[in-house]
């Protein structure tokens, strides 16, 4: 069967990164929104929603959105390399998955000209493009007028609206996604709040998988909560028993950010009893648990 590559597109492998592996963090993450999804009881958090998918690497979060009834994923990377390879496995999803489907998806210098790589795939828009956490958004990322629009705008005045509707509404989501974001060795944390802060509404809801890295300078998670304390955000932890039961980890959590309704000051966690994973503890990893064929 035909897979997701997660080792080609450069010659130059390390121009890719780190975003050119299925992190375990990903797999955490969207096994928890597939088990919200197909629960009865719960509504589904992706169903006809705009969703940001920010460090999104291989795609593979983007994917599985479009795939759990979100109506437009903005599948988002820093580095260009990536945000290509992101491109090109969703095409390979889309043709797999919907063998004979027309994508939009370009390349070469027109993909270079417009900084747009789109397709729709089973009712979704999928736009990936290369998004600096926090630097906001520029006039060329036509992706805004699909997120704030009429989703059934015609294609060719896409072009003719994107001036007025930046003058006029904010680029909000309703949900954004960041899987494995959180490692300051890398990457430094404030940037990726930053973005989160700058994407949001009141409404929006930011689901992230953290998974437990030693660092000597700070706590990472202790640091991520003051920083979106500062940008009035709150961050839950998701509790054990609502993750995915064949995909858990030890080390890795999921965590709800939503703006608060105001500034809150309290200690880590703010809600429930569920704690967070800090450095002092020496967590083994399960990770092995995470693979597909354990599961067959």
């Amino acid at each position: 069967s035909q897979r997701l590559h997660d080792d080609a597109l450069c010659e130059d492998d390390c121009e890719l990164g780190t975003g050119a592996t299925v992190w375990p963090g990903s797999i955490v993450l969207l096994k928890y929104l597939e088990k919200v999804a197909h629960d009865p009881r719960q509504c589904n958090i992706l169903e006809g929603k705009t969703v940001a998918d920010l460090g999104s690497g291989t795609a593979i979060t983007s994917i599985a959105s479009a795939l759990l009834g979100a109506s437009t994923v903005v599948c988002t990377d820093g580095c260009d390399p990536v945000v290509d390879l992101a491109c090109e496995n969703i095409h390979n999803a889309v043709s797999f998955m919907d063998r004979g489907a027309k994508t939009s998806l370009t390349s070469g210098e027109n993909m270079e000209e417009i900084n747009l790589r789109r397709c729709d795939f089973r009712g979704c828009n999928i736009i990936a493009q290369k998004y600096c956490w926090g630097e906001g958004m520029s006039e060329e990322e036509i992706a805004l007028d699909i997120i704030n629009g009429d989703q059934n705008l015609k294609h060719g005045s896409r072009h003719d609206v994107i001036n007025e509707r930046m003058q006029s509404r904010a680029m909000h989501f309703d949900v954004i996604l960041g899987a494995d974001c959180i490692v300051p060795k890398l990457y430094p944390i404030e940037p990726l709040v930053d973005a989160i802060d700058e994407l949001s509404s009141d409404e929006t809801i930011s689901y992230l998988s953290y998974e437990h890295r030693h660092y000597e300078h700070f706590d990472p998670a202790e640091e991520f909560r003051r920083l979106a304390d500062l940008r009035n955000l709150d961050v839950e932890v998701v509790s054990d028993h609502e993750m995915h039961p064949k995909y858990p980890a030890n080390d890795i959590q999921i965590w709800k950010v939503t703006r608060s309704d105001k500034y809150c000051g309290a200690k880590w966690p703010m809600r429930g009893t569920q704690k967070v994973c800090t450095s002092g503890g020496n967590i083994r990893s399960n990770h092995k648990s995470l693979l597909v064929e354990n599961h067959l």
